[in-house]
């Protein structure tokens, strides 16, 4: 005891740092002389200003990272010797390896982050819900491609056609903050939180989701262990997550720790928060209703009910949509549309992918806006009940201008146009029709088409290329003609209405997802253009033009070598340049890839056509100008 107060009596003469050295545990000492890196030290001042005057979470940080800071100091020294009187100076002469300081920083900078993440999620709305009225267009300044929103705030996050990501205002479209461009991200999987305050945009391969502030543009956490955000469970301080594997993964805020499963539950690929803290969640087929809680253990997962679709494809793109109070989901099925309710497992489908496309946004609890195809360029908007199954046409012009989104859990929609973005939510509202009337009538539509083309092929009418009489290109049709595989004559013989032509051509394919050349200045539901430049060949040429969005094919030069062109895409497209060419738009979908399932279905629906398969195929996922033939 003697020895030991004249120590300290030594050190008090010698300066108060040392008496306060002391009394540090081994671990502390280590952090003295070894501090954080300068991340973690910004991070750690960034969350403690976020609970500036919130003392009871002030505390709860101090012991939680004071504990990991304590192991940190302990990893990194656990086969040297740390004495109670050694003082900082001496430890930083100690041979600490840096390796393992920087392994512990990780550590500490993971926990600091997500417990951001945390504190912005039980933060108010960044901006209030504001109602939606008649549809506005807004101008954000950038070129947009999609855009998405937040449940319970007046948010959205935009994502330009060059990668660009901006939180906005909805509906005044006034810009909050521009995000860092992360060219992998994969924004048609992002999620809004439901305050609007962070972004989870799932990354390239092994790259993870990344957390954005969408107040201030910073980046606040990067998990690589998850590969996208399912759901957000703000009442728990948690959100469901696809781990790398593409398991289960439930991400507790509170504690920083991941829950890898839910018994009974495996890899769903989309979940959809109901009220009272249930869990829509599945897979294509497999659909269950989920109880989450947080319990003395962590986070617990309750199923309450499973099911199976029977019906259709089951759940094939996009997630489904949380209808009638939560008692329904609304979700795409292949092409068409269907409705599973969650009460009885009642199963509804509408074979509408031939008339209606597989966009929608929701108007009300019972009602989705849709857009059906047209004999035109442009589609037409409707109003979908699914309690009666009716169809109600759209009279408000604002309402049909551009490419359909819908506001995420929340009624409304957005409509990406040319000029900007339109948000709304009240449209005008014509007589409505029965959809089995409307599907009935495009069914009669498209049979007295096929039924007309086949009698003008007949009678010699439609001769097409050299030495032949040539009717005029009829205008462009969204209603295919040729079903896949092709109609049958009355002889048993398959139809193949082109074969003629196609005898002595060259069969060339040319697939895009979209264009990246803008087109600032065309109509609606034509956001780019693809050039096509055709050098001399020796052999006539059959184009095949395959896009996802609407493009505008724009033939450059050399269109004397062309006899036909087979359009399909999921949106409508058009061509121009192509002089008295026949363009032919058949169902055949969208491909840009040869190794795709959409790629077999196109050279089908030109088989079912002119005969013969795609001999040269070109395709990528954005493009502005093809070379096409020299061969």
């Amino acid at each position: 005891m003697r020895i030991t107060a004249a120590s300290l009596l030594a050190l008090s003469l010698s300066g108060c740092s040392l008496v306060e050295e002391v009394f540090l545990t081994p671990g502390e000492k280590v952090n003295r002389a070894f501090p954080p890196s300068a991340e973690v030290r910004t991070a750690e001042e960034t969350l403690r200003n976020l609970l500036d005057g919130n003392k009871s979470a002030q505390k709860s940080l101090a012991a939680k990272y004071g504990a990991l800071r304590e192991i940190r100091g302990l990893t990194c020294s656990k086969n040297l010797t740390v004495a109670r009187f050694d003082s900082v100076a001496e430890i930083k002469k100690l041979p600490v390896s840096r390796n393992c300081l920087n392994e512990q920083d990780e550590i500490l900078l993971r926990f600091l982050q997500i417990k951001q993440v945390e504190q912005r999620l039980s933060q108010p709305a960044l901006r209030p819900m504001t109602p939606l009225e008649t549809p506005t267009l807004v101008s954000p300044g950038v070129s947009i491609y999609s855009g998405i929103s937040a449940p319970t705030a007046g948010v959205a996050v935009l994502s330009g056609t060059r990668g660009e990501l901006l939180s906005i205002e909805v509906p005044s479209g006034k810009p909050i903050v521009r995000l860092p461009t992360l060219s992998e991200g994969r924004f048609n999987e992002a999620l809004l939180s439901p305050n609007g305050r962070v972004l989870a945009l799932p990354g390239g391969y092994g790259k993870g989701v990344t957390f954005f502030d969408t107040e201030t543009g910073a980046v606040l956490w990067q998990d690589r262990t998850i590969s996208k955000l399912l759901a957000w469970l703000p009442d728990i301080s948690a959100a469901m997550a696809n781990d790398s594997g593409g398991q289960l993964s439930i991400i507790d805020f509170q504690t920083g720790e991941h829950a890898v499963e839910v018994p009974g539950l495996k890899r769903p690929s989309w979940a959809v928060p109901l009220q009272g803290g249930q869990v829509a969640t599945g897979t294509g087929r497999t659909l269950a209703l989920i109880a989450f809680e947080r319990g003395i253990t962590g986070i617990q997962g309750t199923i309450l009910k499973s099911f199976t679709i029977q019906t259709g494809q089951g759940v094939t793109s996009l997630r489904p949509t949380s209808m009638l109070n939560g008692r329904s989901l609304f979700f795409v099925s292949s092409r068409d549309l269907m409705t599973f309710d969650l009460d009885s497992g009642q199963e509804t489908l509408w074979a509408t992918g031939d008339f209606i496309a597989n966009r929608y946004a929701k108007l009300s609890e019972s009602t989705v806006l849709v857009d059906s195809y047209e004999r035109s360029v442009n589609t037409r908007s409707w109003a979908l009940n699914i309690e009666d199954a009716s169809l109600s046409p759209i009279e408000t012009k604002e309402g049909s201008a551009g490419i359909l989104y819908e506001l995420d859990g929340r009624a409304g929609f957005m409509r990406r146009d040319h000029d900007g973005v339109w948000f709304g939510l009240h449209l005008q509202q014509g007589k409505p029709v029965a959809l089995a009337d409307f599907l009935s009538e495009r069914n009669l539509d498209r049979q007295m088409a096929k039924l007309e083309t086949m009698t003008q092929q007949s009678s010699g009418q439609n001769t097409l290329g050299g030495g032949g009489s040539r009717l005029s290109r009829p205008p462009y049709t969204a209603q295919m003609p040729f079903a896949v595989p092709p109609p049958r004559l009355d002889y048993g013989q398959p139809s193949v209405p082109f074969a003629d032509v196609a005898k002595d051509a060259q069969i060339e394919g040319i697939g895009v997802y979209e264009s990246s050349a803008t087109l600032p200045n065309g109509p609606g539901n034509r956001p780019g253009s693809v050039s096509l430049a055709i050098r001399p060949t020796a052999k006539p040429l059959i184009l095949v033009l395959s896009s996802y969005e609407s493009v505008t094919w724009r033939i450059t030069q050399g269109q004397h070598n062309i006899k036909l062109i087979l359009l399909s895409s999921y949106y409508p497209s058009s061509v121009e340049g192509a002089g008295t060419v026949r363009t032919v738009v058949i169902n055949g979908g969208s491909a840009y890839s040869r190794e795709s399932d959409n790629y077999a279905r196109l050279r089908r629906a030109v088989m079912g056509q002119i005969g013969k398969d795609i001999q040269i195929f070109q395709g990528s996922y954005q493009g502005s100008s093809f070379s096409i033939g020299g061969q």
